[in-house]
């Protein structure tokens, strides 16, 4: 009989579930505007280590993929500081947004390229980011000030201040309006005279730098000509020119001098800068951040500690003392698999359990199990499988079972969670196939379309498994567990990409028969209950822990077999082809041709089964990742959103999907209509006649599909 829950309780349980839904910067407040972050938040580990880790006093990266709870960790650790620590102070910047907000309009760098005398459309670009990261960062420093006065956190400044801020932030204003100033941006001024990239190792360069017109000598310390020699000692020694050049354009010194100077007049000895969406930088700018401001900052001054956020594999430390940086790991094996493989499922099971209690119980204000219907212990391990303990997917999960169960009178049990996440994985997940082949690089489509035939290898493989019947003795099961696979650690890197879009996650680390140390891998969940794959492993027995390497299991050699036919080292100047045993020794020299030595060597990921597709996408579909991921969200809710709700779904700023809106409204992919102060998108029939027609696009094409009446 159906359950009749009070219309508060269903309120509650669907703001518990939004919450954990939030993306990065979504503010956990009542209705009061009062922070929740403290209320709300569950540290991953006990002790609250994750977030006293980060509140330390030394630069740190914390890694995970999306949703892992990263921005979480990042809203606590600055709640903290505004609430306790008088001597430190905070400035918080997406940094994807920062760079998107940098970039050159396409007709100004052709422009800016036909000027015989001005620096390149990259350089240009170079010297907008370093402004923009430092205008912001310091725009957000005289944020945090404020709200630090006007909350009473920090009582020292509130004294200072007597009442009013203004004249203490004159200061910050000033070095504001010098970033601004615009002789620094007068870029057919700047020249070079003889920097050029230097193909040997041991070659030496003498440069100089001229830059005419004029900047203030106290806070850029140019005017006029500025000289200085360097030592060019690698190909990329010209970067380094310019990057000093820039650098010393904008007086990082003396910006930071002058922050320092006004700060510490308050009493604040330290500023904390989190960076959020790290990992969202192309690779050359992600390259830029840390070699020309991240790694510089860090070493001169001891005032500067970095917080920074990135994904598993997409880490770049450049020169920075690794010593002196601590790294924490939000996903799974990183927080929990250091012990046995039992404790880990224990640990992260009671992560998802916690997490979704304190949930329920703050906006409930009740116990979870009254919405509940199983075994409370099956209930959580299935909700931790199904999440891989993944706050956000768990919110996800729980919205889902929402409109299929509570607002029906039906409590949620391991079927419905089960339902969910299969739902979760048809419209979050699988989608990075559909989309991906409209992707703008020829190479990007290439690889998104060898990545599904690597998949459905895998899940074919692990369909194979089930249908030859129960354990090897022939008892037991009738339908085995096969979500889980192991590899040698050698091909870790060839299924990042899977892992980070969420179809495989990286389950533990563990010996094999024959006592070589491999990674398991876990098949996503939802993937699992559509594809009719048992999940998880038998228990019953001591032999069981070792189940995971079972040599069924052991799927090196269709790794080995898919690079073979799917992989080529290609040199991207002079299209010299290498075999792939060449790798090893070709990473030893960074990548360097051996024939023609000026190009770089890289890793080609081809589909010859899905080349014939590739072949006939119109050229005129193809659209940059992000206004794809825009129109699958629009797709997938069936109605118009305003561009913080798609921002929710896609994990990145408001202002970045206003800008790609707006785009795509010119293109007449999406309808843009302004309602009140913001904009409202929709997507057009001619979008969805054009990027979501076939209905199949998003299924794998693995043998023997799955019998959807087969129990």
């Amino acid at each position: 009989m159906p359950t009749k829950f009070p219309q508060k309780n269903m309120d509650g349980f669907h703001k518990a579930a939004t919450s954990l839904k939030l993306f990065s910067r979504a503010e956990l407040n009542d209705e009061k505007n009062r922070s929740l972050i403290e209320k709300l938040y569950v540290d991953p580990l006990p002790n609250e280590h994750v977030f006293k880790t980060l509140l330390a006093d030394n630069t740190t990266f914390i890694v995970g993929r999306k949703g892992s709870g990263k921005s979480t960790v990042f809203q606590r650790v600055q709640h903290e500081i505004r609430k306790n620590r008088s001597n430190v102070i905070s400035a918080y910047m997406d940094i994807r947004n920062v760079f998107e907000a940098s970039q050159i309009d396409p007709i100004a760098s052709g422009k800016i390229a036909s000027l015989e005398s001005a620096l390149s459309p990259d350089q240009v670009q170079k010297l907008l980011l370093y402004k923009r990261f430092f205008k912001l960062l310091i725009t957000d420093v005289r944020d945090e000030l404020k709200a630090q006065v006007d909350q009473s956190f920090l009582t020292r400044l509130k004294e200072r201040v007597s009442g009013t801020s203004a004249e203490v932030f004159r200061g910050l204003d000033k070095v504001i309006a010098k970033l601004e100033s615009p002789d620094w941006e007068d870029i057919a001024g700047f020249t070079t005279k003889n920097v050029k990239a230097v193909s040997g190792i041991k070659s030496a360069e003498k440069t100089h730098a001229n830059v005419s017109g004029k900047a203030d000598i106290k806070s850029a310390e140019l005017a006029g000509s500025a000289g200085f020699e360097r030592q060019i000692s690698s190909e990329d020694s010209d970067e380094a020119v310019y990057t000093q050049l820039l650098m010393r354009v904008i007086g990082i010194n003396n910006v930071i001098s002058e922050l320092q100077k006004i700060l510490n007049s308050l009493g604040i000895k330290r500023l904390y800068i989190f960076l959020d969406d790290f990992s969202e930088l192309p690779r050359e700018a992600m390259h830029l951040l840390v070699d020309a401001l991240i790694s510089p900052l860090a070493r001169w001054s001891d005032f500067i500690k970095f917080k920074i956020a990135a994904y598993p594999g997409r880490v770049y430390l450049g020169s920075l003392d690794k010593t002196k940086i601590e790294e924490i790991e939000l996903d799974i094996y990183g927080l929990y698999g250091g012990s046995g493989v039992n404790k880990m499922e224990e640990k992260a099971t009671d992560f998802v359990r916690r997490v979704v209690e304190k949930r329920i119980q703050h906006f409930c204000k009740l116990d979870p199990d009254v919405f509940f219907n199983a075994k409370l212990a099956d209930l959580w391990k299935t909700l931790f499988f199904a999440s891989m303990a993944n706050p956000r997917i768990l919110g996800h999960l729980m919205l889902y079972a929402y409109d299929t169960q509570l607002i029906y009178g039906s409590r949620i049990g391991v079927q419905a969670i089960q339902e969910a996440s299969q739902r979760y994985y048809e419209e979050k997940i699988a989608p990075f196939f559909s989309t991906g082949k409209y992707r703008m690089a020829l190479e990007e489509r290439s690889s998104i379309y060898s990545l599904k035939e690597l998949l459905e290898t895998i899940v074919g493989r692990a369909r194979a498994i089930r249908q030859e019947g129960s354990r090897d003795s022939g008892g037991g099961r009738s339908r085995p567990f096969a979500s889980h696979f192991y590899v040698s650690h050698d091909y870790d890197d060839l299924l990042l990409s899977l892992e980070t879009s969420f179809f495989l996650t990286k389950y533990f680390e563990q010996s094999d028969r024959e006592g070589t140390r491999v990674s398991i891998y876990a098949l996503n969940f939802g993937l699992c209950v559509k594809y009719q794959i048992g999940f998880g492993r038998p228990s019953e027995r001591r032999e069981d822990r070792l189940y995971f390497v079972d040599r069924k299991f052991d799927y090196n050699a269709l790794a080995r077999a898919y690079i073979q036919q799917n992989q080529e080292v290609k040199c991207n100047n002079c299209a010299a082809e290498f075999d792939l045993t060449m790798l090893p020794a070709l990473k030893m020299f960074q990548m360097r041709c051996p024939t023609c030595h000026s190009g770089e060597c890289k890793v080609v990921n081809l589909s010859k089964k899905y080349a014939d597709v590739i072949d006939t996408i119109r050229p005129d579909l193809l659209l940059p990742e992000t206004e794809l991921s825009i129109m699958q969200t629009l797709f997938n809710e069936k109605k118009p959103m305003v561009a913080a709700e798609i921002a929710g779904d896609l994990d990145c700023s408001g202002q970045l999907v206003g800008r790609r809106g707006k785009n795509l409204s010119e293109r007449k992919l999406v309808d843009r209509t302004q309602t009140g102060q913001v904009y409202r998108y929709d997507l057009t029939d001619q979008a969805r006649n054009a990027y979501f027609s076939d209905s199949g696009a998003t299924d794998l094409n693995v043998s023997n599909p799955a019998d959807p009446h087969q129990s």
